[in-house]
């Protein structure tokens, strides 16, 4: 009865196979589980940051002075009408820095938290007049008097006081703090902005506006450099902040007491000219220099990182249950196949739950101790030798201690994962070299079985 052996073999790893694929299905419902949870998280730090503004941005400091010309057009009885034109000239300064420090501070709502933070930005912004025949425009058709600066900002809920800003006249050494304009002019390229009237004799000379911001937020600051040349420094207590955007800083230190960055920016390198001439329909395109005050674990990612790993970590028990199967001599029922997997997949669920409360180290030990004690139990109690169950309980440790080390290592995860699978198969490769695989463990059962069953229809 060689063939009736040889299928009845094989019915074993394609039934290990079908329960894998089944463990696929609890495992796209912790995903979706995760993703809910998430989306909680998003909603509650949404709620958090909604009354101090969101991310901090300040959008920078521009001159805006209109130009009104006059035009000639001829009509079609050929008369010559004239008609006045008002454009809009945009003027960056020459030099712009900011220099602030923050202390963020974790606010709660419920399990989740965010950074949030109250400071003082120092601004100062140095403005050189021009010479606008460069623009095409004669220096008797520009409305100096109506001269106004436009502060650029994101939210005003950053705002814990009125900006108040401070022109200084470089040519008389004179001081005059800024009024509010309610006359807008007709384009700014923030989404949100402050107007500011300038007095006429300080718009057609060097002045330099400098300003104390008194500001708050949450997870985020962000700069846009716009200047000729530009010096940002950013000192905080945040032991664990992120750069990105447009500049990375030029120097930069960063301990477990906090970090201290300077940026410095060439205009060359942003999308602002000296001064300009509005278009029609002018839309702005800009970097911005982003600080994200970022949490230095963030346990979904990592969760998310595990499930992704999943299936890997389910194949290597499974195989662990298999090799025990013949070595001791011993079926096991495809049911109890499925319970030891479900232990696998609840190893996920428990870190997902457990480190919404805990630290995620604390959660992982926590549900791989659990899960592996629980499997030592169960399959010492099946295959009735301790021996065993010890043996499938070192294969979880084993796995669940690799899966933590790939989870530390982000950078090299892909590299670590495939070294595993290869290791994988090299053991198995070499725990069964000697096994002879057409007269396995199973077989005189197997052919008892059926010999008995054909047996008893020919009688």
């Amino acid at each position: 009865m060689p063939n009736i052996n040889k299928n009845a073999f094989w019915i074993k790893p394609v039934v290990i196979f079908i329960l894998l694929l089944l463990m696929l299905i609890p495992l796209g419902f912790i995903k979706s589980i995760l993703y809910d949870r998430q989306a909680v998280k998003s909603e509650a730090e949404s709620s958090i940051m909604r009354p101090v503004g969101g991310t901090l941005e300040i959008g920078g400091i521009l001159l805006s002075i209109p130009v009104k010309q006059f035009v000639s057009t001829q009509n079609s009885d050929g008369r010559f009408t004239t008609q006045s034109i008002t454009k809009q000239i945009l003027l960056t300064p020459k030099d712009y820095k900011i220099s602030t420090e923050l202390d963020p501070q974790y606010l709660k709502r419920g399990i989740f938290s965010v950074p949030i933070f109250n400071g003082e930005i120092a601004l100062e912004a140095k403005f050189e007049p021009i010479d606008f025949e460069h623009l095409g425009v004669e220096e008797g058709d520009i409305l100096f008097d109506e001269a106004v600066m436009i502060l650029g900002i994101g939210n005003k809920k950053t705002f814990t006081a009125f900006p108040k800003l401070v022109a200084n006249s470089d040519a008389n050494a004179t001081k005059s703090e800024l009024v509010q304009s309610f006359a807008a002019p007709e384009y700014s390229p923030f989404s949100q902005s402050i107007f500011y009237k300038l007095p006429y004799d300080m718009a057609r000379s060097n002045f330099t506006i400098s300003a104390s911001l008194f500001v708050q937020g949450g997870a985020k600051i962000s700069f846009t450099p716009l200047a000729t040349n530009n010096t940002f420094a950013l000192k905080s207590t945040w032991a664990s902040p992120s750069f990105s955007g447009g500049w990375l800083p030029k120097t930069r230190q960063i301990n477990k007491d906090g970090f201290n960055a300077v940026w410095e920016v060439s205009g060359l390198s942003t999308n602002f000219a000296p001064a300009w001439i509005v278009k029609p329909n002018e839309r702005s395109h800009y970097e911005m220099i982003d600080v994200n005050f970022i949490s230095p674990i963030n346990n979904y990612s990592l969760v998310k990182r595990c499930v992704t790993y999943a299936l890997l970590f389910l194949v290597v028990p499974f195989l662990a249950i298999f090799l025990c199967e013949i070595w001791a001599k011993t079926r096991i029922h495809p049911v109890q196949y499925f319970l030891i997997g479900a232990a696998d997949v609840l190893f996920y669920l428990l870190i997902l739950s457990i480190s919404e409360h805990l630290a995620f180290f604390a959660a992982y030990a926590l549900a791989g101790i659990a899960v592996t004690l629980t499997v030592f139990l169960y399959a010492s109690a099946i295959f009735k030798s301790k021996k065993h169950g010890a043996f499938i309980a070192i294969v979880h440790l084993i796995s669940y201690i690799t899966l933590y080390g790939i989870l530390q290592s982000e950078d090299y995860a892909l590299l670590l994962g495939s070294i595993l699978m290869f290791a994988v198969l090299a053991i198995l490769m070499f725990v069964t070299r000697k096994i002879d695989w057409y007269k396995n463990a199973f077989s005189n059962e197997v052919e008892e079985f059926f010999t008995d069953k054909i047996d008893g229809e020919n009688r």
